[in-house]
């Protein structure tokens, strides 16, 4: 049996796009997380899964979507990470409070990080649901899997990747060399907000990984959510849910509508100038009101950066400094 690097809880959660009722795909889908609770639990790990679905896994060919990124969005302890899936209030200029919903659990099960071969790899077994429904098909979430996992070189800038960077201290810093992925062959690599990682899917079957998952994962007791007021469709019987907003809403940890002093990571997942900046990056311009929310829908912003856009004025915008003005002017 392999010696794991790391063993834990692992957790699957979605969060609908603020508005959507019963959602139908993936379209109405604003986040895919997962959760990384390692044993014994007393930290835990929510990372943004970039496309909002896990890699596909394919024999004897090669695809695109055999990989994704990770991007680690918090570490905190466990009940900390539970309260960052609550139903969230925003307070808005133009339309008054505005609400999105909990993030949904759609996936339950054990976990563990380990060495196969020359690559290092993230192995996963479900126990909830017993059976994956349509909700884990869209989402890409097998019964069990294995995916390569390495981390990417902060000092390095790869394309398709977001560009925030962990605060690694020294040690960590210098086990990536001159290299631009490394092997998880420290899991503390995994512990500093805003780690990107890479999957690549590798095996849709567990008998080579052979390392034991046994034990229950409960998302609901782990975490500290309150199992009546979350929605559990998905993670008992397979199904794509809509959230129940029965759980207490937390809000933003600064005043949205004024920028506020965050920056980094939480400035770009608002609607202030550096939100709509990353909801616009890789555009082409000059472009009109439309085309600029197709592009913010594309790149996944929130729901929030895609209400200001729309509340542009219908005209073309020239350049980004243009899109900057326009934005000022309804604010």
């Amino acid at each position: 049996m392999s010696d794991p690097l790391e063993t834990g809880d692992i957790y699957f959660f979605y969060r609908i796009r603020m508005d959507v009722g019963q959602p139908a795909g993936l379209d109405d889908v604003q986040r895919l997380y997962m959760v990384l609770v390692p044993d014994p639990a007393e930290r835990a790990r929510l990372f943004i899964v970039g496309r909002k679905q896990l890699p596909e896994i394919r024999r004897g060919e090669s695809h695109a979507r055999e990989r994704d990124w990770l991007l680690d969005y918090a570490v905190d302890t466990p009940r900390g990470i539970g309260r960052a899936l609550h139903p969230v209030t925003y307070e808005t200029d133009r339309q008054g409070e505005r609400n999105t919903g909990e993030a949904v659990p759609a996936g339950a099960g054990r976990y563990a990080v380990v060495q196969l071969g020359d690559a290092s790899h993230l192995a996963y077994r479900l126990g909830a649901p017993g059976k994956p429904g349509k909700a884990q098909e869209i989402f890409g979430i097998r019964s069990e899997a294995s995916y390569v996992i390495a981390v990417k070189n902060p000092k390095v800038r790869v394309e398709g990747f977001p560009e925030e960077t962990p605060d690694y201290p020294r040690k960590l810093t210098e086990m990536f060399a001159d290299e631009r992925w490394i092997d998880v062959s420290d899991p503390a690599l995994l512990d500093f907000e805003n780690a990107q990682l890479v999957l690549i899917g590798a095996l849709d079957s567990l008998d080579a990984v052979d390392v034991d998952l046994g034990g229950a994962a409960d998302p609901f007791r782990t975490l500290g959510l309150e199992e009546s007021a979350w929605a559990t469709a998905a993670l008992r019987q397979g199904d794509l849910a809509a959230p129940t907003f029965d759980a207490e809403p937390i809000k933003p940890p600064a005043d949205r509508s004024k920028g506020g002093r965050r920056g980094g990571r939480a400035a770009a997942a608002t609607d202030s100038a550096a939100g709509v900046a990353a909801a616009l990056k890789g555009i082409e311009l000059p472009r009109r009101r439309a085309g600029l929310v197709r592009h913010a829908r594309a790149n996944d912003a929130p729901a929030e950066v895609v209400e200001l856009l729309e509340a542009l004025e219908d005209r073309e915008f020239r350049d980004m400094a243009d899109v900057t003005r326009a934005v000022g002017e309804v604010r």
